[in-house]
């Protein structure tokens, strides 16, 4: 429910990266975390009765067009020097902290 917001993404990625994890690794353990935080969501969600036909099939429709993208980042980071990815992580927290910080400020103002 928060997938359209920087944040949490933001926060977990710098903290596998602070813990050491890099390349792939960062990437299984955020996915493996993602998965389990879902099926918690939507049992929630479910539980609470808010989970209809039309979001669930929705849900399936956007889960079956990220998994082709999934592979496919696979395939491009498994080509990718760490140093290059590391980087490119480091300007996604980068930029993800600055939109956090830009909402902060919109909010005060």
């Amino acid at each position: 429910m928060v997938g359209g917001t920087s944040g949490s993404g933001v926060i977990l990625l710098s903290l596998l990266m602070a813990a050491g994890l890099e390349g792939a690794g960062v990437i299984a353990t955020d996915a493996v975390i993602s998965v389990v935080t879902s099926v918690i969501k939507i049992s929630v969600f479910g539980l609470a009765g808010v989970v209809t036909a039309q979001v669930l099939a929705f849900a399936l429709l956007i889960g079956a067009i990220a998994i082709p993208g999934a592979f496919l980042a696979k395939a491009f980071v498994e080509r990718l020097p760490v140093h290059i990815h590391t980087a490119i992580l480091d300007l996604a927290v980068i930029a993800g902290g600055l939109v956090m910080i830009s909402a902060a400020v919109r909010q005060l103002v």
